[in-house]
Order: C-alpha cells, then structure tokens, then sequence
C-alpha cells in the first residue's frame, strides 16, 4: 500500500496535510446556510482522489482565498 496523504497535529494545535500528485485546487464561492452562518468546500485534488474541506465562518469575507507569495 502507498500512502498518498499524511496528516499530523503540531504542538500548537495545528495540522499539518501533505498530499502527493496534486493537479487542482478548486474552492467554491460562500453560500448562506442561514443568518451568520456561511460555508464553502475547499477541494484538493490528486491522482490519487480528492480532499474536501467543508468551512464556516460567520462572515463570506473569512472565506476568501489570499494567494501568498514565496516565503
């Protein structure tokens, strides 16, 4: 069996997902699921299958993606 993803749970609390043959990540637009409640799904796609992430937040704007630069 290969592994094709690895998730891990940092000190601090946070995690961590590696995933190999990545060819596409897709991230729908905030919908409304009622008032202050809003969700989109974050897609990963691979040669291997996809990841989905589903995310709320009570505000569209802490949904949008900001694209970082090369640290």
């Amino acid at each position: 069996m290969k592994t094709v993803a690895a998730i891990s749970f940092r000190d601090n609390h946070s995690l961590s997902m590696d995933v190999d043959s990545v060819s596409r990540i897709e991230v729908t637009r905030p919908n409304q699921i009622e008032d202050g409640l809003w969700y989109c799904e974050l897609l990963i796609r691979s040669a291997n299958g996809t990841v989905a992430l589903q995310l709320l937040a009570d505000d569209p704007e802490k949904l949008a993606v900001a694209e970082l630069g090369p640290d």
